[in-house]
């Protein structure tokens, strides 16, 4: 026998040993020795299909996207247009994706020239100017509007993963179908999901945005109030820079039915806000006689500036914090470099008046500004009426999804799926039988048909199938029902290359030729046959990985996995059974093949 027979058989004999340990990671762990923790620290994880959870659909709110898109567009626009000397230019939003800008003017309309425009050119297309009105129209392109969309998306799905993440949850997936995105969480309690929905959904949209306290907005809307009494006109005494002023805003309190918010926003739906204005919310509990909260929740109003200069995208760290005065958590914020500037800059031109810090839409608080804030740093206070462990867990959570980034868009559930556990039970029962009763066949059949040459396959099997495991087990792969499917394709697959290679023996044996001679043959002419076999389902395997859904993609990593170690056992661990009988110093006069 030549030494590198030796070298190949302790080479696969060192896999198999490996390959074992490995998998003793699937035992439980009270079983499994102690020394070899690290090795077997790494198993298979079964899927949604397997063990039960929970599937959640969203969709997502595109639209909301593509008109934070257009006010993106219009606000820098009006930004680069003051450096270059344009006075009160405004903007008049005509559509999802197309603004006006509005010049006092006409030498200011001017200096919208090339300098400006070339930074948008392929994302804007301009639409016309009126001198009569002094406006200039823009709109999104129609390959803007689709990269937006595609961006949004992609964007959603990536800081859902790293919500998902953040949260310690494994094998779940998350994928966009149509215009729906789908994510599938194995396991959890019941307790923890809503926990789970509340963070994944959360947009944690946050603002900085000035509150017009000196509008009397609310007061002149005042006669157009239900007649039910639903919503109350407030006031309130606040400083601004002018001094103290009374400002006006709109309250409700929450019914049985509807929450105060609801109520508040069906009214502003029907009445015109200005143009450059914007109305949030924010919640806090009615107060009894001694002034304690009760469970009655009061909404109201708040008037914003619409253009806002800094938002959640400039924050560099978040934390929980507890304040030295009523020791109560609260979330501490602090700006990378460009956010730092920008927070300096607003603050000092905004010192006496309110600044509103808004996530998603509701106003959290609303501290006066009492000078220039040049720290690039910030506070989020979770409400004062909770008792401290669930401020503290609102606190972290929102620290988790301030640090994942913020969702492009709203999202709304569209769909939610329980799957239990009894599922999972009945297809692993299922899945388990048929790769036994696959694999039984196989192992019968080969050594009737082939005698010692199915011997050998069996052999090969039993390793290729050992490899996949392992394999799978090192990478923990998510194994799901379509991926059992695989399994037992693998097992199939696995015997054609054997059967080919037999066949091809075979027939060099019947050509009179030596039972070393005809295994030589037989392999070198069956390898690119094999080989091209198993490329054209490679490339089909990786086409379902890309493209595919989470069971589908479990189906493609087994597949591709067995598709490797088909090749490897098929040709080079039965070549070596092989090589055992037909190397030896009394090589066999007959092959029983």
């Amino acid at each position: 026998m030549k030494t590198i027979w030796y070298v190949k058989a302790v080479f696969v004999l060192l896999l198999v040993v490996c390959s074992g340990v490995v998998l003793m990671g699937m035992l439980p762990r009270e079983s499994q020795p102690e020394w070899l923790y690290w090795a077997t620290s790494r198993h298979i994880t079964k899927g949604l299909d397997l063990q039960g959870g929970f599937r959640l659909v969203y969709r997502v709110e595109v639209d909301q996207a593509m008109r934070d898109k257009r006010d993106r567009f219009a606000s820098d626009m009006v930004e680069a247009l003051e450096e270059a000397g344009a006075k009160d230019v405004t903007v008049k939003r005509t559509g999802d994706t197309s603004f006006g800008l509005v010049f006092k003017s006409t030498g200011d309309m001017d200096k919208l020239g090339k300098d400006i425009l070339k930074n948008y050119r392929g994302a804007l297309s301009e639409n016309g100017r009126d001198s009569g009105s002094r406006t200039v129209s823009f709109a999104m392109t129609d390959a803007e509007i689709a990269h937006g969309e595609k961006v949004t998306y992609e964007q959603a799905i990536k800081t859902i993963s790293n919500r998902i993440d953040a949260l310690g949850l494994r094998e779940t997936t998350v994928t966009q179908r149509g215009a729906n995105i789908s994510i599938e969480i194995p396991g959890q309690e019941e307790a923890s999901r809503d926990r789970i929905k509340r963070i994944i959904s959360q947009t944690a949209r946050l603002e900085f945005r000035i509150v017009d306290d000196e509008s009397e907005f609310f007061l002149d809307q005042a006669k157009n109030l239900p007649a039910d009494g639903s919503i109350k006109l407030m006031k309130e005494r606040v400083g601004t820079p002018r001094g103290d002023v009374t400002s006006y805003y709109l309250e409700s309190r929450s019914t049985d039915t509807r929450s105060g918010r609801l109520i508040l926003k069906d009214f502003i739906s029907t009445i015109p806000v200005p143009e450059d204005r914007m109305v949030s919310y924010s919640e806090s509990p009615e107060m009894d006689e001694e002034n304690k909260p009760t469970n009655v929740k009061i909404w109201r109003t708040w008037l914003l500036e619409r253009n806002v200069k800094v938002t959640g995208e400039y924050i560099d760290d978040a934390r929980v914090a507890v304040d030295p005065d009523d020791q109560k958590p609260y979330v501490a914020l602090s700006f990378n470099q460009r956010g730092a500037r920008l927070f300096d800059d607003v603050t000092k031109e905004n010192v006496k008046r309110r600044m509103a810090i808004v996530l998603d839409d509701k106003v959290d608080s609303a501290p006066q500004i009492r000078e220039r804030i040049s720290g690039g740093r910030a506070s989020i206070n979770m409400g004062g009426y909770k008792d401290y462990n669930a401020l503290l867990r609102e606190s972290n959570d929102l620290v988790l999804v301030l640090k994942a980034g913020s969702l492009p868009a709203p999202m709304s559930k569209d769909q939610e799926t329980i799957i239990g556990p009894t599922l999972g039970k009945d297809a692993i029962r299922s899945g388990t039988l048929s790769v036994l009763i696959g694999g039984l066949l196989v192992l019968l059949f080969m050594p009737l048909y082939y005698k010692l040459g199915g011997v050998f396959a069996d052999v090969a099997l039993a390793v290729n199938v050992l490899l996949l495991l392992a394999i799978m087990s090192t990478f923990e792969a998510t194994l799901t029902l379509p991926g059992i499917a695989g399994i037992v394709l693998t097992v199939g697959m696995a015997v054609d290359a054997n059967v080919i290679i037999y066949e091809r023996i075979r027939e060099e044996l019947r050509a009179g030729k030596s039972p070393r001679s005809a295994v030589d043959t037989g392999y070198a002419r069956a390898f690119w046959t094999i080989f091209d076999a198993q490329i054209t389902t490679f490339i089909a395997g990786v086409v379902l990985l890309q493209y595919g859904t989470g069971p589908i993609k479990g189906f493609a990593v087994t597949l591709l996995i067995g598709i490797l170690t088909s090749m490897f056992t098929g040709i080079f661990v039965s070549r070596i059974l092989f090589d055992l009988v037909v190397e030896r110093k009394t090589p066999v006069k007959v092959l029983s093949i």
